[in-house]
This record gives C-alpha cells, sequence and structure tokens, in this order.
C-alpha cells in the first residue's frame, strides 16, 4: 500500500461517517447546513483552521493548514461538494465528492507536516453546484485569489482523468399574449400557447444543425391555466451548451432570435430571462496526466484525454478560468453501466464499493498536490498549460 493510502485510511472510520451522514440526509443548493457542519467539524478535529460564511455563502467554507504561511508559497486546494437533487437525494454522489476532498485533505496535510514541505492546502467547501453556481459566486467573491491550483474528483460508473465541460447558460422564455373564452371568443385572444408552440418547432430545427460540441435542451414549465382560456402567459426553461464562451454566446443570441421570431409569428411579447451560467472547463494536461499516472502506479491504466470528450457541465468551469484546475472521476459501480442522477446510482453511491474508491481517489489527489509542491518543474508545467490553454 502505498504511503498516501495508508495515511488516508487511518481517517476511514471518520469520512465514513461524514460520508454517510450526508448521503442519508440530503439537502439541496444553500440549504446544506448539516453536511457543512459535519465536514467543517471534522477538517477542525484534524487541525485545519475553517473559515465560515466564506464570501457570503452560509454552507460555504475554506479549511486551511499550512507548514509555511508566507504569500510566496503557493497554496493547493481540494474542492468539496455535498448539495443533493431535488427529489432524488445524492443521485450524483456528491457525498462521495466530499469524502474524496476530505481523504486528499488530511493525507496532504500529514505528508507536508511529517517532512517539513514548504505548503498551503485547503479544502474549499463548494455549496450548490447542481444548477446553482455555488462556486460561479465563490469566484465572484474573491475565494479563488490566494490559491494556485486545485482538483476536484467526481463519483462516475468508470474512472476517467478530466474529459471537459461545455459551457453552459439556463433560460426562461416567457410569452404573453391575451386570455379570451376559447369557444365564445377564440378571435378575442391572443394565444400564448401557440407562441410557446412556434418557439419550440424552432427549436427542433435548430437542433438539425447545431454540432457534437453544442446543446439546447429544456421543458415547458407552464402552458395555460384552463383548456377552455386562451392562454395569456406559457414559459420554457432551456439550456443551451457550447465548447467554449464565445460559441455559447452565440447559441444564446439564437434562442433569443427563435423566441423573438416565435412572439412576432403570433403577435404575443416574449422575455427571455437568463437565470445561471457555467463556464467550460479549461484543460491541463499536466493534472490530467499526473492523475492518469498516479491510477497506473496502482495497477489501474486510464484512456488518455483531452477536454474536449465532455457533454455535460459544472460550476468547476468557472474555476478553470481562474486557476489550473483538474475536474476528474472515478468509478463506484464495479463496472456496471449506470447514468448519473438516477435512483440508482442514488444508492450505489452509499456503498463499501463506493466509499473505498473514494478513499483510494482522495489518496491519489494528495499525491498531485505534493508533486505540485516538491517538484518545480511540474508546478511550472501545470501553470504553462493553464496559461497557454484557450479560454
Amino acid at each position: 500500500m502505498n504511503r498516501f493510502l495508508s495515511i488516508a485510511g487511518e481517517a476511514a472510520s471518520e469520512v465514513r461517517e461524514v460520508s454517510d451522514f450526508i448521503h442519508s440526509h440530503p439537502e439541496t443548493g444553500y440549504r446544506e447546513f448539516l453536511a457543512a457542519e459535519k465536514l467543517k467539524g471534522l477538517l477542525k478535529h484534524w487541525g485545519f483552521r475553517v473559515e465560515e460564511n466564506l464570501c457570503g455563502l452560509e454552507t460555504a467554507f475554506k479549511a486551511s493548514a499550512w507548514t509555511a504561511a508566507s504569500s510566496s508559497v503557493p497554496a493547493f486546494c481540494f474542492m468539496a461538494e455535498y448539495d443533493a437533487l431535488a427529489g432524488l437525494g445524492h443521485g450524483c454522489g456528491h457525498n462521495l465528492i466530499a469524502a474524496a476532498a476530505l481523504f486528499g485533505a488530511y493525507a496532504a496535510k500529514r505528508v507536508i507536516e511529517e517532512d517539513g514541505i514548504p505548503a498551503r492546502i485547503c479544502c474549499l467547501g463548494t455549496p450548490a453546484e447542481e444548477g446553482l453556481g455555488g462556486k460561479v459566486k465563490l469566484v465572484e467573491g474573491g475565494a479563488f485569489r490566494d490559491l494556485s491550483a486545485g482538483v476536484i474528483a467526481h463519483p462516475l460508473d468508470h474512472t476517467t482523468p478530466d474529459f471537459g465541460c461545455l459551457s453552459v447558460a439556463r433560460a426562461y422564455i416567457d410569452f404573453y399574449g391575451r386570455a379570451s373564452h376559447a369557444a365564445f371568443a377564440p378571435e378575442k385572444g391572443i394565444n400564448a400557447l401557440d407562441a410557446l408552440t412556434a418557439f419550440y418547432n424552432g427549436i427542433l430545427e435548430w437542433k438539425k444543425t447545431i454540432t457534437e460540441r453544442q446543446r439546447v435542451h429544456g421543458i415547458f414549465t407552464k402552458g395555460g391555466d384552463a383548456a377552455n382560456i386562451i392562454p395569456d402567459h406559457t414559459q420554457a426553461f432551456f439550456y443551451v451548451r457550447a465548447g467554449n464562451e464565445a460559441d455559447l454566446a452565440q447559441m444564446k443570441r439564437r434562442l433569443e432570435t427563435l423566441a423573438a421570431a416565435a412572439a412576432a409569428k403570433t403577435g404575443c411579447r416574449c422575455a427571455v430571462n437568463w437565470a445561471s451560467a457555467y463556464k467550460n472547463m479549461v484543460f491541463n494536461k499536466s493534472l490530467n496526466d499526473e492523475y492518469i499516472r498516479a491510477w497506473r502506479d496502482s495497477g489501474v491504466t486510464l484512456r488518455e484525454t483531452d477536454g474536449t470528450e465532455g457533454r455535460g457541465s459544472t460550476d468547476t468551469g468557472d474555476v478553470s478560468h481562474v486557476i489550473p484546475c483538474a475536474h476528474c472521476y472515478f468509478g463506484i459501480t464495479n463496472g456496471v453501466s449506470m447514468p448519473l442522477h438516477t435512483a440508482e446510482f442514488r444508492e450505489a453511491a452509499g456503498t463499501d464499493a463506493a466509499f473505498e474508491a473514494a478513499m483510494k481517489t482522495g489518496s491519489i489527489l494528495a499525491r498531485i498536490c505534493l508533486r505540485y509542491f516538491t517538484e518545480h518543474s511540474f508546478r511550472e508545467a501545470v501553470h504553462r498549460d493553464f496559461e497557454l490553454a484557450e479560454k
């Protein structure tokens, strides 16, 4: 057993208690009060200095440890997530993201202290990843200004390095017409459902032209109030995704154009309100390669990625635009194909095998962290990748 995994194993019972508690007490974004208290309590017990209410977010925190407090020494962070999905609990396994971050921070702290390595590390508690953008607010609030690099590991049905993610923007599209009785005086109404339907037909045609690195998808959230009343208000909620911010901006404009055209065609008014957005992941080859190397040294061969394979989105993308970081994955399903955001994945996230995978992954994150501090050439490569990457 390698040193990092051995040290992580010493904290297994404590981390398991926290991971299981989070899994069995799911809390949605910005309401993760119990999870945050559990995480902060354990980190304080381990000797981390904890800053609470980070950037004004009640469930965000920064737990720091150092062997050299000077600002000239870089700071490396392990990012933890712990929010659940509404109605589905931890169907994305964020209890295990928190566990891996805890293991990484614990093992790294132990090694820098035992070996006297000048370093600053932190475990950053990042709430509300599921659509509400906790990390976006932390970036905007300056939480990453004194951090130099970071990692996060997410459970999946297989282990893989960072395969990238798409920029995403989410919008509510409202159409406004004029109500009237659908039988007695339909001619006096202006049908907002007609506008919504025309908009969706435009979306279907648009989908035929988009590239593999683009996505547009959504739902109708309001189609009217009664079948015998001409709807005066309808609404849709849609995502657009693209490989980078420039392409995303074009897709946003296209969606707005389709909405305006549908409104004009039916005599309605429309309003497009962009609710939230995440940036694409800036790929860091050096961090990715070290994740692959660490798994290979433990007997597991991973396929190389280049950051263009991912089709989902995460607010870690916003972090990757301000510091070098990697968003890696670890398998928890014993090779069984299983999508995220399902009841099956939720159950898998509470198993012994999943926890063991989180512990091993956390030890690998700690190894990456220590190489960052002890090998100047590696640290330079990480930052060179960041500076040269297309953003």
